[in-house]
């Protein structure tokens, strides 16, 4: 017990430095190409944050059972906006007024009705695997493309002048920063499993709870570390961009090599919570542009919800 101990606060001073370090490199990088935070954490924060989930998808496809990926997408995913963007309102209200930000959200919508839709038949194949993929690398450009078009447009304002980290030193925060999470998410997963099976907890509401929440704990530090900075464009476009990739890219690389088989509870429970989770989230961005302590609470409660049905 006292190594899980050691693993649990090892892992969340990894976390906490890791963070730091990324929004700092995160930061630094879109202030030095001349575009949003938002983006930044859209693409190559969010990207690097679902690491945990994209390893999970590869190795369980290889090892010819994927559907455990694909439990763990859709539990991380409920996760992130119950969990992690729901305690970030809570600890900073975050403005959502921005164009591309409302639209992203939408979309965020839309990628897990493309899951819904092609594994309405019960499996999700190589060919629809690979729909899958191209959607995310179609909305990776689409993104990338916005955010040229943003630079463009910062160039003919008159912006005010501030230090830019060198570039090696950006590298370093972003890539060292990332894999402190990776790490520190690891250690606490192991560490949060050890302790709970040392007090007699059963394996489905380990999974149902510290495994989930354990993929989840790169993007919850990047959250916090954001919102208590004021970065709040990268916390959003983190998690955004997260649930969009662990839809589209991440259950897409699980079903490569193994078809994934999907369970009826996902139609039943985890897409109708889902969908009301997002459905709250997009109305408070449409109509109160900005996301605050209600917010928060709303979406905690539907996680708990979420909790109470699948324990049931």
């Amino acid at each position: 017990m006292l190594l899980d101990i050691l693993y649990l606060l090892g892992g969340l001073a990894l976390l906490i430095v890791g963070a730091d370090r990324l929004v700092k490199g995160a930061s630094a990088l879109a202030a030095s190409l001349g575009v949003s935070t938002f983006v930044i954490g859209l693409t190559v924060v969010a990207m690097g944050t679902s690491a945990p989930e994209a390893t999970l998808a590869l190795i369980s496809s290889l090892e010819g059972d994927p559907s455990i990926s694909f439990g763990n997408v859709i539990g991380a995913n409920v996760a992130n906006i119950g969990v992690v963007l729901a305690a970030a309102c809570i600890v900073c209200p975050i403005a959502s007024g921005m164009t591309l930000l409302r639209r992203e959200a939408v979309f965020l919508i839309i990628s897990t009705l493309a899951v819904a839709a092609l594994g309405f038949n019960g499996v999700i194949d190589l060919g629809e695997a690979m729909v899958l993929i191209a959607a995310a690398v179609a909305f990776n450009y689409f993104v990338l493309r916005s955010a040229r078009v943003e630079r463009a447009a910062k160039r003919i304002e008159v912006v005010e002048e501030r230090p830019i980290m060198e570039k090696w030193r950006m590298l370093v925060y972003i890539i060292g920063g990332l894999m402190l999470l990776i790490l520190g998410s690891e250690l606490v997963m192991r560490g949060g499993v050890g302790l709970a099976t040392e007090l007699g907890v059963d394996e489905f509401t380990i999974g149902l709870t510290i495994v989930a929440i354990g993929t989840t704990m790169p993007e919850l530090a990047v959250s916090i570390s954001s919102a208590c900075r004021l970065e709040t464009n990268l916390l959003l476009g983190n998690v955004l961009g997260s649930n969009i990739s662990n839809s589209l890219l991440i259950v897409g690389m699980a079903g490569l090599f193994s078809p994934i088989a999907i369970p009826g509870d996902f139609y039943t429970l985890a897409l109708p919570i889902t969908l009301v989770m997002y459905a709250t989230l997009v109305s408070f961005m449409y109509m109160k542009r900005k996301l605050n302590r209600t917010t928060g609470a709303m979406l905690i409660a539907i996680y708990l919800a979420y909790l109470v049905l699948v324990l049931i």
